[in-house]
């Protein structure tokens, strides 16, 4: 079983990640309607990112941020990506990626998760629901 602070540092990990990735990305972004989409899923990321961080800090815990390996993986990923590939389409492919991987282990992490604290349990919830609508915004880009 997943406890809170496992939960939480999880949903920071992952809106961290969200935040990079977009931000890895975006400065390729010709479109500009992709560019808006990714602007506003940066903002919801950024604030799941805070809330996610306060809850740890409340606990008496400090945020763990993901790796910089795991980050420099992400920045070489991406460059290789955009190399072959820079068209908004492929952007949107990239990050529906992205979002779904976030969908698959966010499900998983809340199917293991004690689920003690309902402030938690909503925030991880609140995560699912980001990655699924970030899935269907970029749906239609592909």
């Amino acid at each position: 079983m997943i406890n809170d602070v496992e939960m939480l540092t999880y949903v920071l990990q992952n809106a961290e990640m969200g935040c990079y990735g977009i931000t890895r990305v975006r400065k390729q972004v010709h479109n500009s309607n992709v560019d808006s989409v990714l602007c506003d899923q940066l903002v919801k990321y950024g604030k799941l990112y805070h809330c996610a961080s306060q809850m740890l800090k409340n606990r008496g815990e400090e945020p763990q941020h993901i790796s910089p390996m795991t980050k420099a993986m992400t920045r070489i990923a991406a460059a290789r990506d955009l190399k072959r590939d820079p068209s908004s389409s492929h952007i949107a492919e990239m990050m529906i990626k992205g979002s779904t991987m976030g969908v698959n282990k966010m499900a998983k992490h809340i199917r293991n998760y004690d689920g003690k604290d309902r402030n938690v349990n909503t925030l991880a919830r609140k995560m699912l629901h980001t990655e699924e609508e970030n899935l269907r915004e970029l749906t239609a880009y592909i």
